[in-house]
């Protein structure tokens, strides 16, 4: 079996060759058929008259054909030649062993029987699109008018073989075979092609070994074609086997060829397939060819999913130069089956699309794409025509069917053309749906200037309550290759903690890949018909946002970044079942840098029982979940007279939960129109505020901003719906002292009680109900010590009970216990019992002392605190004991008895100056005794002063009453008015005495003191000149008019301390 071997096909040395351009392309390819096999026959059936001996060389000269052999024998019925060299012998174009010419005679003459070829060795080249065979083209290339046609002699040829070298490769030939050429001749040729081909499309290895026969003038080569390691771009054949079966036409004007193709891994990029099968078709005919094919690819792998086989069926028709043709045929696939990487991209961007209805319509049309693509079928009508460097494509239709039969995607009436302007009048049609995937319908053209506009829409897909579509959207060529696009989608569904319904977007801006994707360039307005956020459901709303500076808002390239921003907004709906109203003065969207708003402000529930919030700044971002900062801030609602400033805090949305914390805040007093603050700001840090199923929980710990002490813990619910809510909290242990004064928390204490020293502890509640507020409280000391303005008060101890604790309001007869409370003279073991209303009217129903072996009561009155006003105290004494007020005033040198009743008036001005109006204790039926029981000191005073001191030893009184008046804080004016008066036992009695004694006497004594106690400390040291000395060597008493009065540093104005008539008495 004689096969192509190229190493023994090289020639001995390296020589020039001659080039010739063939006359007649049949000739060519007839004569090249026959080449060096027939050079011998040739040459004698063209000199069939001749057969002299000379006759070869005459023909080869005459044709310009150097050549040399050896004539072994001429007879005239065998001719045998040997070692024929064609060409330059030392690079010769033929050589051929030996060589039998049998000859006949026949009608015509002697004529050619046979050629028998041995040992023959051809040498031919192909370059720039010319065939040659050296100096053997003179004899193919002829000028002969006659069509060119297989000799009809019969041909032996034995180990053949020829070498063509191209620029494509070098091609090695082998022939043996016997018969008459043009009927009958049965012979074997192989041929050896190591990698042959071009830069771009290479063969590694090409093997033909086939049986080449003739009948009736045609030849037919029939026989396997083998490749190995095809590599054309980026496509790879790894071996490839094609049953071959070529006819050749009688004249060499055409061909007819059948091949049964069979291939191994074929790579295409990424994409590999594990078998090539099909057959093809060749019709030449003159200048027209055309290849017929139905070709198939089996198991297909690619990233993006397999397919279980590609059917390709056409034909294509053209020029045989390639120089035109069309390709008209069908594309079929089966079996899709969709990679599993692509599945999870999808669910990747599902797990970053949670909680929106982006996530729900993607997981959907993910299984629905899938379901619908796993086994589906593809096919394709196309048509491709050329023409030197332009290509036009047209596909008339196009479909993706699901393994139930649906449509999942169509393309209809596709076309453009490839030259050297580009891609030009691209035009075509797309529709996709069916099987539970999207909608779309889009239709692709070429605008005049080359850009390629694409216009498309997609119909409402919704999954369960979400739903999207895109009403209309173009996309066009940019110059540079980007693409610009323009339109809207509109959307309902779920957003993180909430729904949206009916979202108009805008979607704009352009993609390349210098500079990635922009979207919204220029203001765009958004609107929605109601969004639903946390409880939280806003009406139909407008809103523009724009690019900040002269950028765009979306950005992608390496990353995504957002940078917009609106004016002044204001979002209307209702919150729970309260209405609500959003405002804000700006927005400033941004990514991955924080968002931020400015001047926000949230109004929530009807007018009379609205729930206020506002934030100056509010920044956040969408990073580790929706969190941000705030600062600025105020809240308040309109039941509770409170309102919270300075707030200033961390806050984060989750799960539809709002949640503040690591707040800061002042807690004011919210007084009526026109009212007075009652309490002081209390400030909090670290305080929690959460929104969630539309209700609001807080706690803070509000405490005193100058001493940071806590004051109270505050424990807050308002549920939206109702407007209803509650407010709880607790007082642990309240100290007053020097550094916290009940002023310091309300202002009502001011003027009211002062220099506070115990500990309050208690608890209250304010609840709401629209604009209905209730509030309560219990509060209790077990002993405060305070000056008030009527006195010092220490130990008061007790519980009281607030029915309206916002308005400082007591439920009636609060009760409580009174250690010691002086407002002039100290009382001590009292209880109190009040009322307190509105914050202002202190009721005082009853104060109940002990007081001097009698009681001292105070009579019910009324106090405005929330003005200037003038109070008047009544203080009633009953039954004070003489003999006890000497004993507790600590008059030691003095005795007294009788039992006193009495009022003491005692009115405070504006300014809280005390003074005693009309005071006056009387004492009661059968009077009483006032004795000196000391030592009296003093020098002799005269007559009438000597006498009253001795009087005064021991002094009966049927009648005696004790006037006060003065200020509290200056001048205390006492009038003691003795009447009825005799000397009592002890003292001295002479003749003066025992005279006067019968005559009426009236003692009125005046006395002048800064206060109860100074007065008792005068009377006492009238006679004990011990306790404080001579009051007159001190110069705090002066006798004038046989009286001792104070010398006052500033004295007031002339005044009698007594009246005229005790001044000349007979």
């Amino acid at each position: 079996m004689p096969v192509a071997d190229e190493q023994q096909m090289e020639r001995p040395q390296d020589g020039g060759k001659r080039r010739f351009w063939p006359r007649r392309w049949r000739t060519r390819i007839a004569t090249g058929a026959a080449v060096a096999a027939l050079v011998a026959g040739s040459v004698t059936w063209m000199s069939r008259e001749r057969i002299a001996g000379d006759v070869i060389d005459d023909y080869l000269d005459r044709n310009g054909v150097p050549a040399t052999y050896d004539i072994v024998a001429i007879g005239p019925r065998e001719q045998v030649i040997e070692n024929l060299v064609v060409g330059d012998p030392a690079r010769p174009d033929l050589t051929v062993r030996r060589m039998v010419v049998a000859l006949g005679v026949g009608w015509a003459g002697p004529e050619l029987r046979r050629v028998t070829v041995e040992g023959a060795r051809a040498f031919g080249s192909y370059r720039g699109g010319r065939f040659s065979l050296g100096a053997l083209d003179p004899l193919i290339f002829t000028d002969s008018a006659e069509p060119p046609a297989l000799p009809a002699i019969d041909l032996i040829i034995r180990d053949g073989r020829a070498l063509v070298e191209s620029e494509f490769g070098a091609v090695g030939l082998a022939l043996e075979g016997a018969g008459r050429l043009d009927d009958g001749f049965d012979g074997t040729l192989a041929a050896t092609a190591p990698g042959v081909g071009v830069d771009s499309c290479r063969v590694e290895r090409a093997t033909l070994y086939g049986k080449l026969t003739t009948k009736d003038g045609a030849a037919r080569l029939d026989g396997p074609l083998r490749i190995g390691n095809l590599a054309c771009g980026t496509a790879r054949l790894a071996t490839a086997a094609t049953g071959t079966e070529l006819t050749l036409a009688r004249d060499f004007s055409g061909a007819d060829g059948a091949f049964r193709v069979g291939g191994q891994k074929l790579r295409f990029g990424e994409t590999i397939a594990a078998k090539v099968a099909g057959s093809a078709g060749l019709t030449w005919r003159d200048e027209g060819l055309v290849l017929a094919h139905d070709l198939s690819l089996s198991d297909i792998a690619a990233p993006q999913g397999r397919i279980a086989r590609i059917e390709a069926e056409g034909a294509w028709r053209g020029a045989l130069t390639a120089e035109r043709g069309q390709w008209d045929g069908q594309l079929r696939a089966r079996g899709l089956a969709p990679a599993d990487d692509l599945a999870a991209s999808l669910v990747k961007a599902e797990r970053g699309l949670e909680g929106t209805l982006l996530a729900p319509l993607l997981s959907q049309a993910r299984g629905n794409f899938t379901r619908a693509l796993t086994g589906a079928d593809v096919t394709a009508n196309g048509i491709i025509r050329h023409k030197g460097s332009e290509v036009a494509l047209i596909i008339p239709e196009a479909n993706v069917m699901s393994r139930g039969g649906q449509r999942v995607l169509a393309l209809s009436q596709v076309s453009g053309s490839l030259g050297a302007a580009g891609i030009t009048g691209l035009r075509g049609n797309v529709i996709a749906g069916g099987a539970g995937v999207p909608q779309i319908n889009g239709r692709m053209e070429q605008e005049p200037g080359g850009a390629w506009a694409l216009r498309l829409a997609m119909a409402e897909y919704s999954a369960g309550g979400n739903r999207m579509a895109i009403p209309r959207l173009s996309l066009r060529q940019l110059p540079g290759g980007g693409i610009r696009f323009d339109g809207v989608a509109t959307a309902s569904g779920e957003i993180p903690g909430g729904r949206v319904n009916n979202l108009a977007i805008p979607v704009e801006g352009a993609w390349s890949n210098a500079r990635g994707l922009l979207a919204g360039t220029r203001c765009l307005p958004l609107s929605l018909s109601s969004l639903e956020l946390g409880g939280l459901a806003l009406r139909r709303q407008n809103i523009t946002l724009c690019p900040e500076g002269n950028g765009a808002m979306v950005r992608y390239r390496d990353g995504l970044t957002l940078a917009a921003r609106s004016g002044a907004l204001r979002l209307v709906g209702t919150l729970g079942e309260s209405p609500a109203t959003i405002a804000a003065d700006s927005l400033r969207l941004r990514y991955p840098a924080p968002f931020a708003v400015d001047g926000l402000t949230a109004r929530i529930g009807a007018e009379g029982s609205e729930a206020r919030l506002f934030a100056a700044s509010l920044t956040g971002s969408f990073q580790d979940g929706l969190s941000g900062a705030f600062e600025g801030g105020t809240a308040q609602l309109d039941a509770v007279p409170l309102v919270l400033g300075d707030i200033a805090g961390r806050w984060s949305f989750a799960e539809g939960a709002l949640q503040i914390g690591e707040t800061a805040f002042v807690l004011s007093d919210r007084p009526a129109a026109g009212g007075a603050a009652r309490f002081r700001p209390l400030a909090a840090r670290g305080a929690n505020l959460t929104l969630a199923n539309n209700a609001i929980t807080a706690d803070a710990i509000l405490r005193h901003p100058g001493s940071g002490r806590a004051v109270a813990d505050v424990r807050i619910r308002h549920d939206l719906d109702g407007a209803v809510g509650q407010a709880h909290f607790s007082v642990p242990d309240l100290a007053f002292d020097e550094q916290l004064q009940p002023e310091d928390l309300s202002y009502l204490a001011k003027g009211v009680i002062a220099f506070a020293d115990g500990a309050v502890t208690g608890s209250g509640q304010i609840d709401w109900r629209g604009d209905a507020v209730t509030s309560s409280g219990r509060f209790r000391s077990n002993g405060l010590d305070f000056a008030a303005a009527f006195g010092p008060v220490r130990g008061l101890a007790g519980e009281v009970v607030f029915t309206d604790l916002l308005n400082l309001t007591t439920a009636p007869d609060q009760i409580v216990r009174i250690a010691a409370i002086n407002p002039g003279i100290e009382v001590t073991d009292g209880t109190v019992r009040f009322e307190v209303s509105e914050g202002r009217f202190l009721s005082l129903e009853d104060a109940r002392f002990p007081f001097m072996g009698g009681t001292l009561d105070m009579r019910p009155l009324v106090m405005d605190f929330s003005q200037p006003e003038e109070r008047h105290y009544v203080f009633e004494i009953t039954g004070l004991d003489a003999a006890t007020f000497v004993t507790q005033m600590e008059l030691t040198n003095l005795s007294a008895t009788g039992v006193f009743d009495g009022t003491v008036p005692i009115v405070f001005d504006k300014d809280g100056n005390g003074r005693i109006e009309g005071g006056l204790l009387l004492s009661r039926a059968g009077g009483g005794n006032v004795a000196y029981i000391g030592e009296l000191t003093y020098e002799d005073l005269g007559t009438m002063g000597n006498y009253a001191f001795e009087a005064l030893r021991s002094l009966d009184y049927r009648q005696m009453s004790v006037g006060l008046s003065g200020d509290l804080a200056g001048e205390i004016i006492t009038n003691f008015d003795f009447d009825g008066v005799r000397q009592g036992a002890g003292t001295s009695q002479n003749f003066v005495t025992r005279r006067l004694a019968k005559l009426p006497i009236r003692f009125k004594v005046n006395v002048r003191s800064e206060n109860f106690y100074e007065l008792a400390t005068m009377v006492r040291s009238f006679w004990d000149a011990d306790y404080l000395g001579n009051p007159v060597d001190k110069g705090l008493l002066k006798a004038e008019n046989g009286r001792f009065v104070p010398v006052r540093r500033n004295p007031p104005p002339d005044q009698s301390v007594q009246p005229p008539e005790s001044e000349s008495q007979p």
